[in-house]
């Protein structure tokens, strides 16, 4: 299934459900090129209508709706993974009703959608010229950025009826900010738009102030997304030379849309500046048993501030984050940490830090092993190998891959794996 296989079931999926609908933004390359994310806009009175829709979804085979996020509080963003034989296809249905930004009300939804029609390219509906103008100039400027493929679109939609269009900016600036709007466009200067975007963005705060009631829903809009956060972790185990550098490249390209940011860490969460690879992880001999149960008593510090100063906001980000290696890496390795203590201290120590929600261990033929990275004997590789499936196999939520194969299948079995468990998650949250 392609990308454009995905877009056109959204939109008979909008059809079965008897939902007016319009799509926004640059949609000149659609169907046959979508980029990321469908902007839609519905009516606010079919906004659950919506919501029941999309997982409709969930009914087809390898489709599943692995996300939601909600950026303001009639605006909301799905996100879809269909995984087959084919690969990793991902579409992201952007829906709002009324349009908000900042919990400022700018446009509502029915007279955004007064004038759609079907595209030139047929078969999804878009708004109205002077209505795309309006909607996609406010976003640009509320954000301060606009590039020169954002300009012309906008330009585009001008002129189809600049008269409409600058009827439909002096609803939000006086006329001297209406005649700068005019004079970028009519000359096709986006330099022009660009020196005055901080006046116009002022403008648009000003003419359209928040409402006692839109503070609060932004406030439990923002406490909603500290207490169901929608970002994710996983750690990543396997010995030297099982792929966890060219998996992981692989598994963040095809799991890029399901969030808003990645971020990986190596084996602690916090930022380590790059260094050399350590070629001989034996070399150094164990520490004592009371300098290595301070080392872990250390740990349990390291790993409890780092996940409440990076792994905790990051997940209220919306935020992929991906460890390689862990704490639990010493279970299998303890000469690799020069640790000294039984295992049933390691063990204890565990349960005092924070864990991932997904682990993923890799591996491949020890002989596969020792041509891509023999640091250890083969012996020792053969040794860690037996631990590793032995740990995955009594581990909860834990998947093990083999890595002696194409990464792209391999990259599919563990975004399969994380996309069960985002979908699980969400159909718990949202789906009604």
């Amino acid at each position: 299934m392609t990308q454009k296989d995905l877009f056109f079931k959204l939109i008979g999926i909008l059809q079965k459900h008897n939902i007016s609908y319009a799509i926004t933004g640059r949609t000149e390359g659609y169907p046959d090129n979508i980029g990321s994310d469908v902007d839609i806009v519905v009516p606010i009175s079919q906004i659950d209508r919506f919501h029941s829709a999309v997982w409709d979804f969930d009914k087809m085979e390898g489709t599943q709706v692995v996300q939601m996020f909600q950026h303001e509080c009639v605006a909301f963003y799905y996100i879809v993974y269909c995984i087959s034989s084919d690969g990793v296809v991902c579409i992201q249905p952007d829906v709002c009703t009324d349009y908000y930004r900042k919990g400022r009300l700018l446009l509502k939804s029915e007279y955004l959608l007064q004038g759609m029609h079907e595209s030139k390219q047929g078969g999804f509906n878009v708004l109205a010229s002077e209505k795309e103008f309006i909607y996609y100039l406010l976003k640009k400027i509320d954000k301060r950025s606009i590039s020169d493929e954002q300009f012309n679109h906008i330009l585009h939609n001008y002129q189809k009826n600049p008269n409409a269009a600058i009827e439909e900016a002096s609803k939000f600036w006086n006329q001297e900010s209406v005649d700068i709007v005019r004079q970028a466009f009519d000359r096709g200067d986006i330099n022009m738009l660009i020196e005055h975007l901080n006046v116009l963005q002022t403008g648009i705060h000003s003419s359209h102030g928040r409402s006692f009631t839109d503070k609060i829903r932004n406030s439990l809009l923002k406490l909603k997304r500290i207490l169901h956060p929608t970002g994710f972790v996983i750690g990543v185990l396997g010995p030297d030379g099982s792929g966890k550098t060219t998996v992981m490249n692989q598994v963040k390209k095809d799991m890029v849309h399901a969030f808003r940011r990645i971020n990986q860490y190596h084996l602690f969460p916090k930022d380590i500046k790059e260094s050399s690879p350590n070629t001989n992880p034996h070399g150094k001999k164990k520490r004592g048993f009371i300098a290595s149960l301070l080392k872990l008593c250390y740990f349990i510090a390291l790993y409890n501030w780092g996940w409440m100063k990076k792994v905790a906001p990051a997940k209220i980000r919306s935020t992929f984050v991906i460890f390689d290696r862990y704490y639990d890496d010493i279970l299998i390795d303890p000469a690799r940490y020069r640790n000294g203590t039984p295992q049933w201290v390691v063990k204890l120590v565990r349960s005092f830090i924070p864990q991932p929600q997904l682990w993923i261990v890799l591996d491949a033929p020890t002989d596969v092993i020792q041509a891509r990275k023999a640091e250890v004997s083969y012996e020792e590789t053969e040794r860690q190998r037996r631990a590793y499936i032995m740990y995955a196999e009594n581990k909860a939520h834990c998947l093990l891959v083999d890595t002696n194969r194409d990464v792209k299948d391999i990259s599919k079995d563990i975004c399969k794996f994380v996309c069960e468990t985002l979908h699980e998650r969400a159909v718990k949250r949202y789906k009604k």
